[in-house]
């Protein structure tokens, strides 16, 4: 509530534009903790996990938690070969600069968030599985986001709830792609089963800890898939133990999210 604390106190265009970032920072923020509790990893116990990744998570996203994870889990299992679930956001890379500005500009005007939640309210299905939609997905979501929406209300700035919207159709979207790209995009061999080649993992910045990877470890991306079972807020000293080693010792690393766009820029 803070981002919408400070667009009530400085109602300015300018305001409004970082706003729309700052949301949609928070939103993949949201995004990790649906991603950890789905791991059972958060929290000790999976009540909690469960609770947060249907209730406090997911939903502010249109997402089901449950429905993610499969997914999700899927993707581990698959990693490598050419049955990845999510293989198609990542396989084209490398790429031209055109094409990628091309994709980035699709995002922050809107197109690809507006397609996206089309897809969503009239096919039926979700939009990550492709499958049927369970049950109240988008009811719980439409829920948690007339809560945001009420809380605003109640405090005489219900046009602000406009700010998560585009965050969501705009930013959010374009943050998404650039997490898929640091992954798995213009990796060594993305069709090889060892983690370090198929996978990516990216020191985050300030740029990484607002945007791309709010939680601490969440960009040790290779280090989630090679030891599923290890917190987040750990991978960053795994990735130093393995570096250490000299398990990255035929693997180009790159420094940063920049970095990682030079990787997949042909």
């Amino acid at each position: 509530m803070g981002i919408f604390t400070i667009a009530a106190l400085l109602p300015h265009w300018a305001t409004y534009i970082v706003a729309v970032f700052l949301l949609a920072g928070r939103q993949q923020a949201l995004a990790a903790i649906m991603h950890e509790t789905g791991h059972k990893t958060l929290f000790a116990t999976r009540a909690y996990n469960k609770f947060v990744c249907k209730w406090l998570s997911s939903p502010f996203l249109l997402m089901d938690g449950e429905t993610y994870i499969k997914s999700h889990m899927m993707h581990h299992r698959k990693a490598g070969t050419d049955q990845d679930p999510d293989l198609q956001n990542y396989k084209d890379y490398p790429v031209s600069k055109k094409s990628l500005v091309r994709k980035f500009s699709r995002d922050f005007l809107g197109l690809t968030g507006l397609k996206a939640n089309l897809y969503l309210f009239l096919s039926g299905r979700d939009l990550l599985s492709r499958k049927k939609r369970v049950n109240f997905q988008l009811t719980r979501g439409l829920f948690v986001n007339s809560v945001m929406f009420a809380i605003l209300w109640a405090f005489g700035v219900p046009q602000l709830y406009l700010l998560w919207i585009v965050a969501y159709l705009t930013v959010y979207m374009a943050i998404i792609r650039m997490r898929q790209i640091a992954e798995h995009a213009g990796v060594k061999d993305l069709y090889h089963l060892e983690p370090k080649y198929n996978t990516r993992s990216v020191p985050r910045g300030i740029l990484g800890l607002l945007f791309v990877s709010p939680t601490e470890g969440l960009s040790y991306h290779c280090e989630h898939h090679a030891f599923m079972a290890v917190p987040t807020y750990n991978l960053r000293a795994l990735h130093k133990l393995l570096k250490d080693r000299g398990y990255y010792d035929d693997v180009e690393l790159a420094s940063n999210y920049f970095g990682v766009l030079k990787q997949v820029v042909r």
